[in-house]
């Protein structure tokens, strides 16, 4: 299956077109349901204004979902991959996205293959510009060319960037909206402007490479380290070990790990595992024994001090929460219906 984007707006249309599903339309909100025998879901598209919107995919593919996507033309996009897992290939690059991750990317005249398995739900946030709109909020000349060195770092690239519990809860904030029409809109715009300031503090804005000389192989493999932290939470690597898979000595391993991620490798794994955390409860809706265990935690309560020195709550005070807020929208979709 083959799409042309020529403009940002594109990708919603022609996914459109493609699987022939039918769309509800709202002021400038749409919702794609695609067929069954596609699949289950939806996506949802808010334009902001020309050359900004944002999309909310959740779809459980019925069989693997190939697609060829020609970026024809100039996007810059943030997302963050609540559930599931995303492969793409592009000029001899790829990258592999899983749950509880997010990438940025700034595309053009470029062809991304890309490819979602079948009986996973893909549930995942993009927001996307295009360059001049994203450039319309330099405040002058001095800010601009600060912003255009800052998308010549992530050309032609799918790179993820480190989250923070800011973005983590700014991405569930979009996620569990429950304003209506105009004002939800606003809110969404917000929120997007919101993540997008938040991923500039966490991706170095302004600052590539910190004060020591980080050179393009040394980013290379700190990125890798940062994978390598994420796929062994339960049971970490020692600094040590770490530095040995990625060939770096450990002094520059932990200073550069901390400037270019904008925390130390300790602080990565604690985030990570109470990000999945936060994922177990709001997405599984796992307890709080099973979340702990889950994270890599044998005892509860140290669970529970670790979730609440993170979010600033305990964990059943949280699933309360989400337990309330669900049947608050479940009201809301029957009030709407009558």
């Amino acid at each position: 299956m083959a799409l042309n984007v020529a403009k940002i707006h594109d990708l919603f249309d022609q996914f459109t077109e493609l699987v022939e599903g039918q769309v509800q339309q709202k002021n400038l909100e749409q919702k794609l349901t695609i067929p069954s025998h596609i699949g289950k879901g939806n996506v949802t598209r808010t334009r902001i204004r020309p050359g900004m919107e944002i999309m909310m995919t959740d779809i459980t593919f019925k069989q693997d979902m190939k697609l060829q996507i020609q970026e024809s033309c100039q996007l810059f996009e943030l997302s963050y991959c609540i559930s599931g897992e995303i492969h793409c290939d592009w000029n001899g690059k790829s990258s592999h996205t899983i749950s509880q991750t997010g990438n940025v990317l700034f595309l053009e005249n470029v062809r991304v293959f890309e490819e979602k398995k079948a009986d996973i739900r893909n549930q995942l946030l993009e927001i996307r510009f295009t360059p001049d709109e994203l450039l319309r909020y330099a405040e002058d000349v001095t800010e601009q060319r600060k912003m255009e060195t800052w998308l010549k770092h992530h050309r032609g690239n799918i790179d993820q960037y480190p989250t923070t519990p800011a973005i983590q809860r700014c991405v569930s904030e979009m996620i569990h909206c429950t304003h209506l029409g105009t004002m939800k809109r606003l809110y969404m715009e917000s929120k997007a402007l919101e993540f997008l300031s938040l991923f500039g503090e966490s991706d170095g804005y302004g600052n590539i490479g910190g004060g020591i000389m980080l050179h393009r192989d040394d980013i290379s493999r700190l990125k890798h380290a940062h994978e390598l932290v994420q796929q062994h939470l339960e049971q970490p690597l020692s600094i040590r070990e770490l530095a040995r898979r990625i060939g770096m000595n450990e002094f520059k391993l932990k200073k550069g790990f901390r400037e270019l991620f904008g925390m130390t490798i300790f602080e990565l794994v604690r985030q990570k595992r109470m990000e999945k955390a936060l994922w177990y409860m709001e997405v599984a809706h796992l307890n709080v024994g099973e979340t702990a265990a889950s994270v890599g935690y044998s005892n509860a309560s140290n669970f529970t001090t670790a979730f609440r020195k993170h979010y600033g709550c305990n964990p059943s005070d949280l699933i309360k929460r989400i337990s309330q807020l669900n049947m608050e929208q479940s009201k809301l979709k029957n009030d709407s219906n009558q």
